[in-house]
């Protein structure tokens, strides 16, 4: 099997048979893309990666190599391309001086104090000369693939004497100094997604402005490189993880990537119904997001009584939606009345939403009796209850939504635990201020 990698992912290329001289023949009236590929043998599962670096560096590429143990690289010998024999030239150097190094590690863990320095300074000497080698392998080959991975790949050299804090700044200001936004065969390797990840996980302040700003800033340089396959890919990494993403109020990321990069006109390479599905997503979401103002309520509580959210007073407001039916509804009631029995005469409030419609009101009530759910509780008509659901772009129950006392959203999603460890720690700031 000829395959080829993008980000973790493998996918296949072609397939062909042995043929009677024991060989693989792989041919195309189409050149392959550039990127990290493989040969997988059947049905051992074996393989080995070599590259594919532009239209004639594979017109007359053969590979050469027989298996020891489960390993096919290591006897593995390639023809007929410049950029491979570059790249295994240079694969084989880390690993001869990974060798060294290793070795002498473990000699430092065994010398004495007095033998150490001198241990440690060659083992300095030996990291010196391979980013020698590194720095020289990128300029001796400026256009190979080889030296783009080689240069992608190296991680910035923080300064001596930088402190944690310092080399942080410059670790960031530099991750992507080594990375080509032109060069598309980076898409067909996992060093791309690698680094768009590690960008926004490690590098980023896990909050919706913080991330927006790194991925706004990662696809405005990869849409001056011009290369719209490396947009294509980038663009929608980031709209399928803020898309899927678990981390409270982080879906802001998401409308913001759907409005500037894909509801505004410019991804063309989206099919229409599935950019039309983005594009409602997004609206349904946006007024959603945290720090907004929640949309307004008017239902009516068990008596009949109109109830507003708006007329609700209350420094913390939790929107409860939840189903007299649902187990999961009855686990999280059972956590979230304490919660409120312990911060209502603080300034606590639950705005409970049965998502029954008034015609099965008796299960609501019965439930509220059995739970001892005394805060409010509101339910209405199939189209009120129906309007208010979509409003707040409710998939399932329970969903719980805390609110201060200018009813702006302030986190979504959130479980009683999560409900408790906010409410004390907000009535502390507050108490703390007085």
């Amino acid at each position: 099997i000829l395959g080829y990698h993008m980000g973790p992912n493998i996918y296949v290329a072609d397939t062909a048979l042995r043929d009677e001289a024991g060989k693989w023949v792989f041919e195309g009236e189409k050149p392959l893309d550039g990127g990290l590929y493989l040969i997988l043998v059947k049905p051992l599962n074996v393989y080995t990666d070599f590259l594919i670096a532009n239209e004639e560096d594979q017109r007359d590429i053969k590979l050469r190599t027989k298996l020891e143990g489960n390993d096919l690289q290591k006897n593995l010998q390639v023809t007929g391309s410049a950029d491979n024999t570059l790249f295994y030239d240079y694969l084989n150097f880390l690993n001869k001086n990974r060798i060294e190094d290793q070795a002498l590690e473990q000699r430092i863990k065994a010398a004495t104090d007095s033998e150490k320095p001198a241990l440690q300074q060659q083992r300095a000497a030996l990291a010196q000369s391979v980013a020698t080698y590194q720095q020289k392998f990128i300029q001796d080959n400026p256009k190979s693939l080889a030296a783009s991975i080689v240069r992608a790949s190296l991680p910035p050299e923080v300064p001596k004497g930088y402190d944690r804090k310092q080399g942080y700044y410059y670790y960031r200001a530099h991750y992507w100094d080594g990375f080509d936004w032109s060069d598309e065969r980076l898409i067909r390797t996992p060093i791309f997604k690698d680094k768009l990840e590690f960008w926004v996980e490690k590098l980023t302040l896990p909050s919706p402005d913080s991330a927006i700003k790194a991925v706004d800033w990662v696809l405005t340089q990869v849409k001056a490189g011009g290369n719209k396959k490396m947009m294509r890919y980038a663009s929608a990494e980031y709209l399928n993880k803020y898309a899927q993403t678990k981390v409270i109020c982080m879906d802001a990321v998401y409308v913001f990537l759907g409005e500037k990069y894909y509801c505004s006109g410019d991804a063309d390479w989206v099919e229409a119904d599935q950019l039309t599905k983005i594009c409602e997503d997004v609206q349904k979401l946006k007024p959603l997001q945290c720090g907004l103002y929640a949309p307004n309520i008017r239902l009516r509580n068990m008596e009949g009584q109109t109830v507003n959210l708006y007329d609700v007073q209350a420094e913390y407001i939790a929107i409860y939606f939840w189903d007299p039916t649902c187990g999961n509804c009855s686990k999280t009631t059972d956590k979230l009345v304490p919660v409120y029995n312990e911060f209502k005469d603080k300034g606590f409030e639950v705005f409970g939403i049965c998502s029954k419609t008034w015609k099965d009101l008796d299960q609501c009530k019965k439930k509220i009796e059995e739970k001892k759910m005394t805060f409010i509780n509101v339910s209405d008509d199939p189209y009120p209850l129906a309007v208010v659901k979509k409003q707040y772009n409710v998939q399932v129950n329970p969903y719980i939504i805390l609110l201060d006392k200018d009813k702006k959203i302030l986190w979504k999603r959130i479980d009683p635990n999560q409900l408790r460890d906010l409410l004390q720690r907000g009535f502390e700031q507050k108490e703390d201020k007085q």
